[in-house]
């Protein structure tokens, strides 16, 4: 039986939109997580990555803004939530140099998690992945 996701109750921390809170939340979300799982690593390096995407992606004039991420871990599964208040402001793929130093983020997010998405609206976006737990 598959377990809907989508409603599990996340542990939930909002953070200042400025780039030395990734490693905030990338601790916060690995505080949830057995060290040494499979999910363990995998799940980091992706809290990077949204988090890195949702400070990108957002409108430059809000940048004093907030982001809230949420995690759970459901039976053998974690799923992690990004949420800005970055605006209408929607989330597109760019295309980079093959010596690019940056941008590859959401292509990490594709290639490493079990399942992920958007939801975009007019006050935000909320970026979500989840990645199976396999060991731990």
């Amino acid at each position: 039986m598959r377990t809907d996701m989508t409603k599990a109750a996340l542990t939930r921390r909002r953070f200042a939109r400025r780039p030395e809170e990734v490693a905030a939340a990338r601790r916060f979300v690995r505080g949830g997580l057995t060290r040494g799982s499979d999910a363990w690593e995998t799940a980091q390096l992706l809290v990077s990555e949204t988090v890195t995407s949702s400070l990108d992606q957002s409108a430059p004039a809000r940048g004093a803004g907030t982001l809230e991420v949420g995690y759970a871990v459901v039976g053998r599964r974690l799923r992690v939530e990004v949420s800005d208040d970055g605006g209408p402001a929607r989330l597109r793929r760019r295309i980079h140099a093959v010596r690019s130093a940056g941008g590859r983020g959401l292509e990490l997010v594709r290639a490493l998690a079990s399942r992920w998405g958007v939801r975009e609206s007019s006050s935000g976006r909320t970026i979500w992945f989840e990645v199976d737990i396999t060991g731990g």
